[in-house]
């Protein structure tokens, strides 16, 4: 997780991450009008028009508004958001070995896995549903919906290195015009026929539930595509920082969001025959040349709503492995100002080839809505608990109002939940597996790392402790110097490593360096920041250096600075140096099921370091695979 935050933007750069938020964070549930009306009234029927619109409004005041922006997006953990923050408030930072994996911590990861899954059907789902749009300008091009959808999802993904900072300002003011736009088709349309204003009675909603008989649930299911971005809101909190978000929804997202759907009533209300039309958004327009531009904008901004998504994804695998759910893999940070703006070429590159094969197989955003809402209804329960799990524990919120919180917003999020368990056969099979999967593979890492820890922790020495040790047992010693690097860990750790190292070789050479590189947020764009030196008996040095977070630290540079600072003690130029990973050998079976074990090690074996690792030169990088033999 982080460690620093930026600070309280002022009111000019406020403004601007307001607009960036638009095309990053808002563009999945900004889209949602294409198609979650049309959905629930086909369902519902021509006489529900105005009950479907207020239950639409209603579930984004009480889901959006006040779940997330009023209650959820408080629970930052250093600016971050998203179960995974959550996970870090309740522990107090990154979990202990043997706390990883209680039914908190599992919960939330099942949290996080589903996220995943909605991760890879949001953006296929998004981008067919305005494609299909074609089909109002001419029925003879439907059949070109799959091969543009999958030629666009290319582009975007592609388009992710770029990162969130530079996309979120090519797409904030096409979002800007979006929302501009949907108020403006809700405000014709409801001049057309202002008694759709109605819908803000939510009465009307309840009168639609009671006469929904056995589709009462698929209604509710429907009504769910409406808010289905609300998940990616906190999981991108740390991208642009909670004001921004909350101002740009209070603004110009919800009031654009009320008027459109109203808008879409109205328009029910004068055209029956629109409710089973599924292109019924694009019919609020007067005349064909309206829509050909319409459907253009809605392409774009179906784009656009992917990336909401996409950049939840990256912050919930940055957080995943700084809290040792995933092995540490190659992440870029695009931005020198917001240290969550991120970009991880693995895991675009896996959902790239989700989304297209989501969109080869299914083939219609029809379709596809059968496998839309089981996941992000059940990541949006989990967070609900997990919110009040921690605001009860470091929060002191007392017993009885934690309860009342907790019905409240379970009630809330299981009805939606077990609405969408109605398209289980229908394609909801599909995020729930790609869940189950992401969530098998983070418990699994985790579970790895802490018997291999929990192993090495028997000989976690100190290096004055390691020293003596050595000494005491007058350890074999030969001529050369070896560099042990290590990021985010402890000296106690590395003394485990040169013990095995020993155990292993039978000798260690006449100097041995510990240099622990720590990211920094102060300065992004540092390759060497502040160098601590400690010496200690028998050889060893501890070298702890800092460096900014934007680039990959120079390990012989921050070497020949460190032996600069000291004078005479070690040659940087002479030193081989060591990375390695821990890996499982053998192990109980109780402990650990050769399946899991061998997941284990294929995850390992796939993380960094890349050939130019830190910089060191390829002839005096040693990449060790520490292989162990558990009890």
């Amino acid at each position: 997780m982080k460690n620093a935050t930026s600070s309280t933007p002022d009111k000019p750069l406020e403004k601007g991450l307001m607009l960036l938020a638009l095309g990053i964070v808002f563009g999945d549930i900004g889209t949602s009008p294409l198609y979650a009306y049309q959905t629930a009234v086909a369902l519902a029927g021509v006489n529900s028009a105005i009950g479907v619109a207020s239950l639409v409004i209603w579930t984004l005041f009480l889901v959006v508004s006040f779940k997330y922006v009023f209650l959820i997006m408080r629970a930052d953990y250093h600016g971050e958001g998203g179960v995974f923050a959550l996970m870090a408030l309740f522990f107090g930072g990154k979990p202990k070995p043997g706390t990883g994996r209680g039914f908190i911590a599992c919960l939330l990861v099942l949290g996080a896995a589903l996220l995943f899954g909605d991760g890879a059907i949001t953006p296929a789902i998004s981008v067919l549903s305005a494609v299909e749009g074609v089909g109002t300008i001419n029925p003879e091009w439907s059949h070109l919906s799959v091969p543009i959808s999958i030629a666009i999802l290319l582009g975007l993904f592609l388009s992710q290195k770029f990162g969130t900072g530079k996309l979120g300002g090519i797409f904030g003011p096409v979002m800007l015009l979006w929302f501009i736009s949907l108020a403006a088709l809700g405000i014709y349309q409801i001049a057309l026929y202002p008694a759709a204003l109605a819908a803000f009675n939510p009465w009307y909603g309840v009168q639609t539930l009671m006469a929904g008989g056995w589709n009462i649930l698929p209604i509710v299911g429907a009504v769910v595509l409406a808010v289905t971005g609300a998940e990616a809101l906190y999981a991108d909190l740390g991208h642009f920082g909670r004001k921004p978000i909350v101002k740009a929804w209070g603004v110009i997202v919800f009031p654009s969001l009320i008027l459109n759907y109203i808008g879409q009533a109205a328009y029910v209300l004068q055209e029956p025959a629109a409710a089973s039309n599924s292109n019924l958004f694009f019919l609020l327009l007067p005349n064909q040349h309206l829509r050909v531009a319409m459907v253009l904008l809605a392409t774009v901004a179906t784009v656009i709503a992917s990336q909401a998504l996409i950049s939840g994804v990256f912050s919930l695998a940055n957080q995943a492995i700084e809290l040792g759910y995933l092995p540490r893999v190659y992440i870029r940070h695009t931005s020198e100002t917001e240290r969550g703006q991120i970009y991880i070429p693995l895991v675009n590159a896996i959902l790239a080839i989700l989304c297209i094969l989501l969109v080869v197989n299914f083939r219609s955003s029809d379709a596809l809505a059968g496998a839309y809402g089981i996941a992000v209804t059940g990541a949006m329960a989990i967070t609900s608990f997990a919110f009040v799990v921690m605001a009860r524990k470091c929060w002191g919120l007392n017993r009885v109002k934690s309860f009342l919180l907790l019905l409240l917003l379970l009630m809330i999020d299981l009805s939606l939940f077990s609405a969408c368990l109605t398209k289980l056969f229908d394609g909801g099979l599909v995020p729930l597996v790609l869940a189950v999967l992401v969530a098998m593979l983070m418990l699994i890492w985790r579970k790895g790392r802490d018997l291999v820890h929990s192993s090495m922790a028997r000989d976690d020495l100190s290096l004055n402790e390691l020293a003596d040790k050595m000494g005491a047992e007058k350890f074999l010693r030969i001529g050369g110097t070896l560099t042990l690097v290590m990021r985010q860990s402890t000296p106690a750790l590395a003394s485990a490593r040169i013990i095995e190292h020993y155990r292993r070789i039978h000798a260690l050479p006449e100097k041995i360096i510990i240099l622990l590189l720590e990211a920094e947020w102060k300065c992004p764009l540092a390759k060497i920041g502040d160098i601590r030196v400690e010496k200690f008996p028998e050889g060893l040095w501890l070298v702890h250096a800092t460096h900014g977070y934007m680039v990959e630290p120079d390990a012989p540079l921050i070497l020949a600075r460190a032996a600069a600072q000291v004078g005479a003690g070690f040659d940087a130029n002479e030193s081989f140096y060591v990375v390695g990973q821990e890996f499982i050998r053998t192990c109980d079976r109780k402990q650990m099921p050769p399946w899991q074990r061998a997941v284990f090690s294929f995850m390992g074996r796939n993380i960094l370091p890349s050939p130019d690792y830190l910089n060191i030169p390829a002839d005096r990088l040693i990449v060790y695979n520490w292989m162990l033999h558990l009890a």
